[in-house]
């Protein structure tokens, strides 16, 4: 106990140095700024004893410190404020936020990597004052309410939809009008349909990579701002990250840059197979794990070819065809509308086929994305089927769903997008069944 409290302070303090570091980089000689490495590291400190006082039933110390504190920060800032005229409180939010990180460390009422991982977010935001200040004086009014379109997309209507599947029996009118004609539905009463909140989760998510991608551009330049936008994206849906991607191959030169982007959404994808398979099925995860890993390796390869080759915009400004919306709606639509229709297609396929087609189905449902399948080979593998046969529907899913990718980037992509991504899959597919020589 005395060692985790120990431990806790001295992370504490750590936490406040680091962040009056950057305070002190960024504003060196200001005499109105709150201070740098000593003052953030005794806020740290101050918020990790009050949390200390706290738990030892010192309550009213505890909340006295604490004001104290709280106090003198809003004290400090009406005094500077008035006098140089400069209401901004970034400094004095960061100090506020650096005493209840030492707090929280204390009292230990949130996980410890919830707690590091605001900290990395909060000297994160603090270390890019030039560039949000750049981004904010670029901003036209036309992207502005692009930012407030999407804000309706993701804050608005997404959280009215009703999270509920909606089966083919809940249609209005249907079952009677099938009852009158003597048909009976049987299995096909209970097919999903559609689940709204999860449909229009997929389009806020590729319209969302649109969006941050180009925050990210301008901040760390458009080559990264996708990169690191899409392999994020990935870890979510692979699927509609490269379908965002490719849409964006339409009004753009930097085709190479968006199909090294969507190879590092599918790398991600590849990684979440660990966390997919690992808790359920340990033992045939480690018998897969070459693969995997080949996947992974061939995949980051091809990413970092074509991220690191030069555009023909970049050698020739001015070829790269300009467009004020940062995101285009109707053809997140038209992906959501395939989308219902591979579902509900692989939902029939699974109740027509059963076991007996299992792989069929299998590579049907991989239209829609590998992450179901994964978990249920994951159940089955040394239990219902081999290993070896497990691995070998594996290869198929992961191939159909490679393909499927590429048929999408056809329908709304460019042609050059769609040809190197379609040979990037087919390497990665093909390293990925080398392993099944070896098993």
């Amino acid at each position: 106990m005395i060692s985790e409290l120990f431990i806790n302070l001295l992370l504490s303090i750590i936490i406040g140095a680091t962040v009056g570091l950057e305070r002190e980089s960024i504003n060196p000689g200001d005499t109105t700024s709150i201070g740098g490495i000593r003052t953030y590291s005794l806020i740290a400190l101050s918020g990790a004893l009050s949390g200390i006082l706290y738990i030892n039933n010192f309550v009213a110390l505890a909340i006295l410190l604490a004001g104290f504190f709280f106090i003198m920060v809003i004290s400090y800032y009406i005094v500077v404020s008035f006098t140089t005229k400069d209401f901004g409180m970034t400094s004095e939010l960061s100090a506020i936020i650096t005493f209840l990180i030492g707090l929280i460390l204390i009292l230990n009422i949130i996980p410890l990597q919830v707690t590091v991982a605001v900290f990395v977010f909060l000297i994160f935001i603090l270390s890019i004052k030039s560039k949000t200040t750049q981004l904010v004086a670029g901003i036209s009014r036309q992207e502005l309410q692009s930012f407030i379109s999407y804000a309706i997309i993701a804050l608005v209507v997404l959280p009215v939809l009703p999270d509920t599947a909606y089966k083919l029996k809940d249609i209005p009118v249907l079952p009677e009008i099938l009852r009158g004609a003597n048909v009976d539905l049987g299995q096909f009463s209970t097919l999903d349909l559609i689940n709204p909140r999860k449909i229009w989760m997929v389009v806020v998510l590729i319209t969302g990579i649109d969006v941050f991608g180009y925050v990210l551009g301008r901040i760390v330049g458009n080559k990264k701002g996708f990169a690191l936008t899409s392999f994020l994206a990935g870890f979510v849906s692979s699927t509609s990250a490269t379908q965002s991607l490719a849409q964006r191959s339409k009004n753009t030169t930097f085709v190479n840059h968006l199909v090294g982007a969507a190879v590092l959404a599918n790398l991600a994808s590849f990684l979440q197979i660990f966390l997919l398979v690992g808790p359920l099925n340990p033992k045939w995860l480690l018998s897969i794990v070459p693969s995997i890993l080949m996947m992974v390796f061939t995949a980051g390869i091809i990413a970092y070819q074509f991220l690191k080759k030069q555009e023909q915009s970049e050698e020739q400004p001015g070829l790269e065809k300009k467009t004020t919306k940062i995101f285009s709606l109707l053809p997140a639509l038209k992906f959501a509308g395939i989308l219902i229709i591979v579902k509900i297609v692989t939902k029939i396929c699974l109740i027509l086929f059963g076991k007996s087609g299992f792989i069929i189905s299998s590579v049907i449902a991989s239209f829609a994305g590998i992450d179901a399948i994964m978990v249920n080979l994951a159940d089955m593998a040394g239990q219902t089927i081999t290993f070896k046969f497990a691995f070998l529907t594996f290869i198929l899913v992961n191939a159909t769903n490679l393909f499927s990718k590429t048929t999408y980037s056809y329908l709304q992509g460019s042609k050059s997008f769609t040809i190197k991504f379609l040979l990037s899959a087919l390497s990665i597919i093909a390293v990925s069944a080398i392993w099944l020589l070896f098993i």
